[in-house]
């Protein structure tokens, strides 16, 4: 009997250590399982995400040159439009001169005539190629924001401000599109008040130029405050690219 109860306290003496071992060591699979586990959910997550964005740089791409090309053909048609009415109101013109008697007045105005128009579409060009210039930096911005989030950034301010910016270009666009279907027409009334005449034109001219303007530079800034906006946010820079729009891209106002 006593033979039998040592054998057994030997027993237990050998077996405490190993089964204090054990469980540790399954703790510790189970963790690292744990782990293997959490960092597949993780990578898995971000493939879903990259192909997420990747979809949504290609969409918003797409969008952007579709809106171009729909601004462009828009633009080309009030264009074809206006042409016909700038014939008619030069013929009108050259109707009302005829109680001018210096030609050399007649031959001043008419220049003036041809100038406004031509000045029109010049400034309704660069308005245009202002706007084109700021959607290509708003796609930057766009896609930046896109691979922020795929890294987890919370980008939602930066979204709302993009979406700002998309509308106030477009407001921009609409206002560019109707100056270029716009026509100016010089109305003579006598050879003393020609000057003035001449004056009003010019003056109708700049006056629509600069609403045009604002609205160009609203969107401008609008685009701006998206770059300002992204470029806030922590840990945004660990892949930054410029997208502040350039200072000399702001639009300017060039009649004269």
């Amino acid at each position: 009997m006593r033979k039998t109860l040592l054998t057994l306290a030997a027993a237990l003496v050998v077996a405490l250590p190993v089964g204090a071992q054990t469980a540790p060591t399954t703790v510790k699979s189970a963790a690292q399982e744990l782990r293997e586990g959490v960092k597949r959910d993780i990578q898995n997550v971000r493939e879903t995400l990259k192909g997420e964005v990747k979809n949504l740089r290609t969409d918003f791409k797409a969008s952007v040159e579709k809106d171009r090309e729909e601004f462009k053909a828009m633009v080309e048609q009030k264009r074809e439009e206006a042409k016909k009415e700038i014939e008619a109101k030069r013929a009108g013109l050259k109707e009302g001169l005829k109680k001018i008697k210096d030609e050399r007045k007649k031959a001043t105005v008419e220049r003036v005539y041809d100038r406004i128009n031509e000045l029109n579409k010049n400034q309704a060009d660069h308005f245009g190629d202002v706007v084109d210039k700021l959607n290509k930096v708003l796609e930057r911005i766009s896609s930046r924001a896109d691979k922020a989030a795929s890294r987890g950034l919370d980008v939602s301010t930066v979204r709302t401000a993009i979406d700002a910016a998309k509308t106030a270009i477009a407001a921009a666009r609409t206002a560019i599109k109707d100056q270029a279907g716009k026509t100016y027409a010089i109305t003579v009334s006598t050879e003393a008040n020609l000057k003035v005449d001449v004056g009003a034109a010019r003056k109708l001219l700049h006056d629509d130029l600069t609403k045009v303007r604002d609205v160009v530079k609203a969107a401008h800034e609008a685009v701006r405050k998206a770059a300002t906006t992204l470029a806030q946010i922590p840990r945004v820079d660990e892949e930054q690219a410029s997208t502040t729009p350039p200072s000399n891209s702001a639009p300017t106002n060039n009649q004269q």
